[in-house]
């Protein structure tokens, strides 16, 4: 019996299932992050505080690498993390982010 592996991410199903669904949104996101002069890694880590708040450990991780392969600093990504606390975020959410932080950052 022929077993299908899961989609590794949100994006790679919605790719499996329409792809030009997918290209819009990559064409959205690119757009998007060119649109204006903050440098790639600062945006990276706003769109981290973003799955902070909404609770999404893989979109996290993912953004999370980004801006740390982007020269984003480990502490840079804890603040962001830490800024939510209170605006967007509750302690158990900050409280898990920091740890998917510590992981991001290899800590």
């Amino acid at each position: 019996m022929a077993t299908e592996s899961k989609p590794a991410t949100a994006m790679d199903f919605v790719r499996d299932h329409h792809g030009p669904t997918a290209e819009a949104f990559t064409g959205l996101r690119k757009a998007v992050m060119s649109s204006g002069p903050l440098p790639a890694h600062i945006q990276e880590l706003i769109v981290c505080g973003g799955f902070v708040a909404t609770g999404q450990r893989g979109a996290f991780m993912t953004h999370a690498r980004r801006a740390l392969d982007g020269g984003a600093k480990p502490e840079e990504l804890r603040q962001a993390v830490l800024v939510t606390l209170g605006a967007t975020a509750t302690f158990p959410q900050v409280a898990a982010a920091l740890a998917w932080a510590d992981e991001a950052s290899g800590q």
